[in-house]
């Protein structure tokens, strides 16, 4: 499980337009290989977030949420993306089955939704969003930091 430090930063979309605006700003910032881990509750708008990342890179048609596929590859623009659900997965060999983490090697970028339930440890290309909904509807959008705990040794 992976503890956070501080926010660096923070947004509010009232709108899922503003949700995947949001995502499109970002881009320039990814480097290829980098992993966006979301966070959230069920329909917080990690998915929604996801689409405006796969417009702004130039991938056409419909954006589908993986919950049911695990992932979904989506190929067809600067880069390629893949979209990560880890919502149905508990077990160790579940991710077994999926070659993880071998699978987060990648030339583009990935996105993947409830990030908390991957056991094992992450790159180090790495960018945590919280997306929190709020009672208006808006989404409040955290940049978050992860905690970089040093060893002490004797």
């Amino acid at each position: 499980m992976t503890t956070f430090a501080e926010t660096t930063s923070s947004v509010i979309c009232r709108d899922a337009a503003e949700t995947r605006a949001h995502a499109a700003r970002l881009l320039p910032s990814l480097k290829p290989g980098t992993i966006i881990r979301l966070h959230g509750p069920l329909g917080a708008g990690k998915s929604e977030w996801v689409r405006g990342l796969a417009s702004a890179l130039g991938i056409q048609g419909d954006i589908p949420s993986p919950t049911f596929t695990l992932c979904q590859p989506l190929a067809g623009g600067k880069l390629p993306l893949e979209h990560w659900d880890l919502y149905r997965l508990e077990k160790a060999r579940d991710w077994d089955s999926l070659g993880w983490p071998e699978c987060l090697i990648t030339p583009g970028l990935v996105a993947v939704e409830w990030p908390d339930r991957y056991p094992g440890p992450w790159p180090n290309s790495v960018l945590d969003l919280q997306i929190e909904p709020q009672k208006d509807g808006s989404r409040l959008i955290r940049h978050l930091q992860p905690e970089r705990v040093t060893p002490c040794y004797d």
